[in-house]
């Protein structure tokens, strides 16, 4: 038994060491273009989220160092997709976002995210497509949810 302890303590350690915060940037799970309000609740009712036409193309905000998730690969892959949306090679970000994908087909974020990229090159057919595909994987995030309705909403009227 006394033998094994050491051996215990040196796994201990090792698993700390490989769940250590490397530093990276995780993907954000609030919408990259819609900054939006926390809900109030005052007397029963919620406030909804307002957004501006000049809040709908900024980007999201860096998440501090201390709230911050051990990167994944999709996520590392989805820094460098704001990289390039931020470059203006809308092209580019969208090659990095199916390249996630297939990494994790079944993110909703980032079909998502992709769906906002093909819309913002006026592929409305193929922007609502992701979109819809997005809204299967949902689940039950709300504000993913919500951000997916209001991308559906502009892809409609975009392509009347």
């Amino acid at each position: 038994m006394l033998s094994r302890l050491p051996l215990l303590l040196s796994l201990s350690i090792m698993s700390a060491c490989a769940t250590y915060n490397t530093g990276r940037v995780p993907v954000s799970t609030s919408s990259p273009t819609v900054q939006r309000e926390t809900p109030a609740v005052s007397g029963g009712q919620r406030s909804q989220p307002s957004v501006s036409p000049a809040q709908e193309n900024v980007p999201p905000e860096p998440v501090p160092e201390s709230s911050r998730e051990p990167a994944t690969p999709a996520s590392t892959l989805m820094v460098s997709v704001d990289d390039a949306i931020a470059a203006g090679d809308l092209e580019r970000a969208a090659a990095i976002s199916e390249r996630a994908l297939r990494i994790s087909p079944r993110d909703a974020y980032l079909w998502y995210r992709l769906a906002d990229i093909r819309y913002q090159q006026g592929q409305y057919t193929n922007a609502e497509g992701f979109a819809r595909r997005a809204q299967s994987f949902a689940g039950d995030d709300r504000n993913l949810s919500q951000d997916i309705n209001l991308l559906l909403s502009r892809i409609s009227q975009a392509s009347r």
